[in-house]
């Protein structure tokens, strides 16, 4: 995740850097309109390109066909600029910051390759025209494209090395919480019972199989808090309706695509389990749309009666085939262990979960908790 402020300055990073380079332009080539007209076409045609771009819906302008073509044509862009002006290979800055953050990998080494040549270029545009100057344009161009690519590929390395910290940190946090509390209430559980086992007598028995519920006791008591904290946030503040209508909200705001939120009945008495199970499938659903299905349109239902409470997620995406989609390590794609994952934590609850679907008609995701 990027955060609000870095993403701020890879928000306004291309227009700076074009309104500088602009204003030094025309600072050199004033009444040269020969030579400024054609920079000042290209640097207009790039910042509408730029803005174009920005301006898309979230679920278009994060499709792979869209990416490639934005970037292919601001390096074209960045390139006719340079040709014009060399001084505009400081607007590689530019393009470097959308080739990081918005190609995805490895498809990014090319796209930041591409732009190295370009920043290359600009750095050997005095370099006469012979085998000193070939040579030497070469080596500059060679040294731009490893400089840069190496850069990115070190950078995904760190990015791979940082969220496996976080998940071996998670994991040594939950495994010292377990050991701590639960582990270690089991085996005085085991012990009080054994010696239960042992006693000659029914008062020893009895003392024995009190502190043994005791002990299940505060072991029950200590995993109902570490769920309350692994809980989502979102519960802590209100119930299962509003949580579902605030993410529903949220993901919109985000992906361009609306969602219709409609609760019918009193979801206000389910168990926190419940909920977490619910409001986790209500993600992963709205993320597997997002991911897949190139929907205009979302709606979640979430009904309460007296036979339980039914969560329905529905896009008008283009669907699939549930028949064909595999789940584990032979999974044909990443969608297929979202729904695993969802099934999983819905039968969990004691619920199940249906999925239909059908290539071109669009995606209905039904999990339902009994009462």
């Amino acid at each position: 995740m990027i955060d609000s402020r870095w993403r701020t300055v890879l928000t306004v990073t291309p227009y700076v850097v074009l309104a500088v380079l602009v204003a030094f332009t025309l600072g050199v080539r004033w009444g040269d309109w020969a030579a400024l007209a054609p920079t000042l076409v290209l640097s207009a045609v790039t910042a509408v390109w730029i803005i174009v771009m920005r301006r898309l819906p979230t679920r278009v302008r994060e499709r792979p066909l869209v990416v490639a073509v934005f970037m292919t044509g601001l390096i074209a862009l960045n390139l006719a600029l340079v040709l014009q002006e060399s001084w505009f290979g400081f607007l590689t800055i530019a393009t470097f910051t959308f080739a990081y953050s918005i190609v995805p990998w490895p498809w990014e080494l090319l796209a930041v390759g591409a732009t190295a040549v370009v920043a290359g270029l600009a750095q050997s545009s005095t370099l006469r025209f012979d085998l000193a100057g070939i040579v030497g344009m070469t080596g500059i161009l060679l040294l731009n494209v490893v400089a840069m690519c190496g850069l990115s590929w070190s950078l995904r390395l760190a990015e791979r090395q940082v969220n496996l910290t976080a998940t071996e940190v998670e994991r040594s946090r939950l495994a010292r919480e377990i050991h701590d509390t639960l582990a270690q209430g089991f085996a005085g559980i085991v012990t009080q019972l054994q010696a239960a086992e042992q006693a000659t007598d029914d008062a020893g028995r009895t003392r024995h199989t009190d502190a043994a519920l005791a002990l299940a006791r505060d072991g029950l008591a200590e995993a109902r808090r570490s769920v309350r904290a692994l809980r989502p946030a979102a519960l802590d503040t209100m119930r299962l309706p509003e949580a579902i209508g605030q993410l529903a909200r949220a993901w919109s705001e985000r992906t361009g695509i609306p969602a219709d939120v409609a609760t019918t009945g009193d979801a206000t008495a389910l168990s926190t389990d419940v909920e977490v199970a619910l409001l986790r499938t209500a993600q992963e659903a709205l993320a597997n749309v997002e991911r897949h299905a190139g929907a205009h349109r979302v709606r979640l239902t979430l009904r309460t009666d007296g036979t339980g409470t039914r969560l329905e997620v529905c896009d008008d995406g283009r669907g699939f085939d549930p028949a064909t989609r595999t789940v584990g390590p032979d999974r044909a794609e990443d969608g297929g262990y979202g729904l695993l994952a969802m099934r999983e934590r819905i039968e969990s609850v004691a619920g199940g979960l249906v999925v239909e679907s059908r290539p071109g008609h669009g995606t209905s995701i039904r999990a339902e908790v009994p009462a």
